[in-house]
């Protein structure tokens, strides 16, 4: 599958999961209730959705283009990687 492929997929899935009041977290892909997310929304249809807890963690932008809307997001303290002990 292309990326245009698995970001349709996402949008189609999260439509139906939203009627269900459920949101799968396009960052880290934990499924929140409604009232647990960040979501935009164009034209009625969802477009990206983020949990308060990604949300709390990243700095998210959220901007309008030709094509559609970019998201880029980044984290807000460093992420340290180390050996397992």
């Amino acid at each position: 599958m292309t990326p245009c492929d698995l970001r349709q997929a996402w949008a189609q899935q999260a439509q139906v999961d939203a009627e269900r009041g459920v949101i799968e977290c396009r960052m880290c892909r934990r499924r929140s209730g409604l009232d647990e997310t960040t979501t935009l929304w164009r034209n009625g249809d969802l477009v990206f959705a983020i949990c308060d807890r990604c949300a709390t963690r990243h700095e998210v932008l959220m901007k309008p283009t030709d094509k559609g809307v970019e998201v880029s997001g980044r984290r807000i303290s460093p992420l340290i990687a180390g050996a397992l002990l």
